[in-house]
């Protein structure tokens, strides 16, 4: 019985051709430059040894393009399930079976260990893993790789080396230099949320969300809600609060009573948490207190009140990264940087609910 999957070089062994010839057959890039009878042998060798395991198989039988890995991380979050369903999508248009990786993200639970020496630990333990999932994939022989960027100084080098040079790379989330890269700036729709608040009357609105030092799209966040407020001659204020934790919103509205005329949330989650907590405390929504949301969440409109939030182009972003990695496949330059930002969605949570083109 065989314990280990199926390889290239066990797929040449079998017809006695060599392991490029094999390889050729196999890429959508090359095949053209095998013979078409050699090319058939190959790619029905490959689907009768079960190659990888099954994905060349069903591209075979389905006349897809190929593959493509995808490496990604907090699989369980909506906000990333719904990337991932977007990007599989458009690599279906392409032809493109995808296969997914994820990253753990792991945590330290020493009681010993201070919080900032957890977090450390944690992030060094999810780039271990990002470049262990990244070598796993490029193992079987996928034709590119999309990888959910995890944003720290160390990946554009990372990501590079695990690619070496041979496989094409797209990168979403953060961008990565010297890998194509699609991003969100969240920074104009917090300065546009918060404007529309300051709009409405209101002057003492904080923001709920962390404010890392550093950049990427966390401090993204509190740039457009500062610059807003400061814009307009007021103090910013911030409440630090685990992104996207309901419950540590509803905690903060329980407490935040009373304190503010509006709150800004870095995620619909956590807004939905405070809307609740404040309720509970008999503030209400939005008539004592305006609260806004992030992400646009499927449930955002159908709360009561419905949330007021930010709506990013997923299917936009996803359909930019994987024409960034099909350019690649196909022999062209690697694209670079591609930006997109957030349009606010107006609705019952901050006292309008006319909702925004």
């Amino acid at each position: 019985m065989r314990n280990r999957p199926v390889t290239i070089k066990d797929i040449a062994r079998r017809l006695g051709i060599s392991y490029s010839t094999v390889s050729r057959a196999l890429s959508p890039r090359m095949a053209h430059l095998v013979k078409e009878q050699t090319r058939l042998l190959v790619r029905r060798t490959a689907a009768e040894m079960d190659y990888s395991p099954n994905l060349m198989a069903q591209a075979f039988v389905q006349g897809t393009e190929g593959v493509l890995g995808l490496v990604t991380s907090r699989i369980g979050q909506e906000f990333t399930g719904r990337q991932i369903n977007h990007l599989v999508q458009a690599a279906a248009r392409h032809g493109y079976q995808v296969l997914v990786a994820a990253v753990s993200s792991r945590t330290v639970s020493s009681g010993k260990t201070g919080g900032a020496e957890r977090s450390a630990q944690s992030e060094q333990a999810d780039q271990t893993e990002q470049t262990e999932q990244f070598m796993h994939l490029k193992a079987r022989d996928v034709d590119g790789i999309l990888v959910q960027a995890l944003g720290d100084e160390s990946e554009s080098a990372r990501i590079v080396h695990a690619a070496g040079g041979q496989l094409p790379v797209a990168a979403f989330g953060f961008a990565v230099d010297e890998v194509s890269s699609v991003l969100l700036n969240p920074a104009p729709g917090m300065r546009a949320v918060t404007e529309h608040l300051i709009g409405l009357g209101h002057e003492r609105i904080c923001f709920l969300g962390e404010d890392p030092i550093g950049s990427g799209g966390p401090r993204s966040h509190v740039e457009g809600y500062r610059s807003a407020m400061r814009g307009h001659g007021l103090s910013p204020r911030i409440v630090p609060v685990e992104t996207g934790n309901a419950r540590a919103g509803y905690n903060l509205g329980r407490a935040l009573r009373g304190r503010y005329t509006a709150l800004v949330c870095c995620s619909d989650y956590t807004a939905l948490g405070v809307c609740r907590g404040l309720i509970e405390s008999g503030v209400r929504v939005p008539d004592d207190m305006a609260v806004t949301g992030f992400g646009d969440s499927e449930v955002s409109a159908y709360v009561r009140p419905s949330l007021t939030t930010l709506s990013i182009p997923f299917e936009d972003m996803a359909a930019r990264t994987v024409q960034g990695i099909l350019r690649q496949i196909h022999g062209h330059p690697t694209p670079g940087r591609s930006v997109f930002k957030p349009h606010l969605i107006v609705r019952e949570s901050c006292g309008a609910d006319k909702t925004t083109p």
